[in-house]
């Protein structure tokens, strides 16, 4: 097997007194084990012409490796028609079959999403760039940019990645000898990926400070003022918005970070599952987002996030509860929203009122729930549930009860409240 030099020497010239030259390096990542690596990455090592299927099996290890060949010229790609292959992380974007030039193209072909936000950013340009096979002899360094490989070894590619696998590719690409930097990095960035979808969800400032206006402008090709207005605009005319994260995953880059995940956003009657990617990079030491990109999501994931609600409805629940069964009518009230209706009455006024009033009769003593069920309902979630209730003179009841909980700045206030005793 042909193994090419590991260094890419790039020589500048520089206007100076003297003609002078500079040296650098592809770009050399040694992939770290962390929590968000995915379960199958494609890497591309460019300086040994191969490429490998890792798997996330605590360590990542080579399921699988193949010769291929990348671009003509060496070096990362700057511009279209430089014959050379990018370097970064990229994601498939689809399968194409039935190629009408079988002798370049093989049977089969994988476009990636170059030039990805930071590509943009750094000005590069040119577009095409597949793994693809080979209906002739593979030759080393032998593509206009494109990674190519043998026909049965593209076959078993695509038997085990799907649309949105992520490819890194690199002049030297390794997953040993770990430092450690990523795990740490990951944490952060974990972190302000959660807090991002928090603030959208609460319609905070904040949720627009984690962009880096002028980068992410650039990605966009439109002003930050524009997506600024337009989220405002949404923020004003929605009475809430919940956004949930799902199965976030994240790799660095040459010199950024993108982190992709299911995103599942609620707000009125509308629900949409999609897939979101998000590029990161450190500005004046803060991480920031630069760039984005769409994807469609494999499935709804409204199970999944009614599931992710569960256990902070419960806990809503049993203060909701503990605030009635104790008659603390600050602490019950806290739990509505003040146009809230409960049965026949309307606003937290006459709520409020009416439980001071059959309070100051008789005070709870036993309340129970059982077999609760969440659905999804315009104004939030509907949690119906058999309530068991009895009081200190001795009156019980048991009958179904169904609350319309909507999202407040992290948690929850019932906007409805509705018993039957069947």
């Amino acid at each position: 097997m042909m193994h090419f030099f590991k260094l890419v020497f790039a020589v500048c010239l520089i206007s100076v007194n003297l003609s002078t030259y500079c040296i650098a390096e592809g770009w050399k990542p040694v992939l770290e084990s962390t929590t968000l690596v995915p379960g199958l990455v494609v890497a591309v090592d460019k300086g040994d012409q191969e490429i490998h299927l890792l798997v996330h099996k605590s360590p990542l290890r080579a399921e699988a490796t193949f010769t291929c060949a990348t671009g003509k010229k060496a070096g990362d790609k700057e511009v279209e028609g430089d014959l050379r292959t990018p370097e970064g992380v990229y994601f498939t974007k689809r399968k194409r079959t039935g190629l009408v030039n079988f002798e370049l193209y093989g049977e089969m072909a994988f476009p990636l999403d170059f030039p990805n936000p930071v590509d943009r950013i750094n000005g590069k340009t040119g577009y095409g760039i597949w793994i693809h096979g080979r209906g002739k002899q593979l030759v080393a360094m032998d593509t206009q940019g494109c990674v190519a490989l043998e026909n049965p070894d593209i076959n078993f590619i695509d038997s085990r990645i799907e649309i949105g696998t992520p490819v890194v590719i690199g002049e030297d690409v390794a997953w040993s000898n770990a430092t450690g930097v990523q795990g740490e990095e990951s944490i952060v960035i974990k972190n302000l990926v959660h807090k991002w979808a928090a603030d959208w969800s609460r319609r905070d400032s904040g949720f627009f400070d984690a962009y880096s206006s002028k980068l992410f402008a650039k990605t966009e090709g439109r002003s930050f003022q524009y997506f600024k207005k337009r989220k405002q605009k949404i923020f004003s005319n929605t009475a809430w918005v919940d956004v949930s994260v799902f199965n976030l995953r994240a790799l660095p880059g040459p010199d950024y970070w993108v982190t992709w995940f299911d995103q599942y956003y609620r707000s009125g009657r509308l629900s949409s599952s999609t897939t979101k990617r998000l590029y990161w990079q450190k500005i004046d030491g803060k991480w920031k987002i630069v760039g984005r990109e769409y994807g469609p999501a494999s499935k709804s994931f409204s199970s999944e996030y009614l599931e992710l609600k569960r256990k902070s409805i419960l806990a809503f629940m049993d203060d909701w509860r503990s605030g009635w069964l104790t008659a603390d009518i600050g602490a019950y009230s806290n739990m509505y929203d003040a146009k809230a209706r409960q049965g026949n009455r309307r606003g937290l006024k006459l709520i409020k009122k009416h439980k001071q009033s059959v309070w100051e009769k008789r005070k709870p003593s036993v309340i129970k729930f059982n077999k609760v069920r969440l659905k999804e309902h315009p104004q939030g979630i509907e949690v119906a549930f058999r309530q068991s209730y009895s009081d200190i003179s001795g009156y019980s009841d048991f009958g179904s009860k169904k609350l319309v909980l909507r999202p407040v700045n992290g948690g929850w206030r019932i906007v409805d409240e509705q018993w039957s005793s069947r």
